[in-house]
């Protein structure tokens, strides 16, 4: 693989943040579960958690659908497609913003 068909290393970067982030979510919740014992207090109790473990597993297949775009060929209409797949990862990035292994670079175009 040459470096241009490469994840370059700040993209691979991003994307083990994400990953490592999407982790630290799914461990909090099944801490909040356990806390919880083993049946929330509400029906919407169950829903939320519910919702939030589908959340989890789609930011997961959203990270790696963006990251087989990573590694296109340099094909000139290719290029956008790269860039538009690494501005949607660096959005999905943006919540984490004050995690300490989160880099400035990493901020989305036009972000403040």
């Amino acid at each position: 693989m040459t470096v241009s068909t490469a994840l370059r290393p700040t993209s691979h970067d991003l994307i083990r943040f994400l990953l490592a982030r999407v982790d630290d979510d799914v461990a909090e919740l099944k801490r909040l579960i356990r806390q919880q014992g083993d049946s929330p207090d509400t029906t919407e109790g169950v829903r939320a958690i519910v919702r939030q473990q589908a959340e989890a597993a789609s930011k997961r297949r959203m990270i790696g659908a963006l990251q087989q775009l990573l590694v296109l060929r340099d094909q000139p209409l290719e290029k956008t497609v790269r860039d538009a797949a690494t501005q949607m990862l660096r959005v999905l990035a943006m919540p984490y913003d004050g995690h300490p292994a989160y880099r400035a670079e990493w901020r989305p175009a036009g972000a403040r």
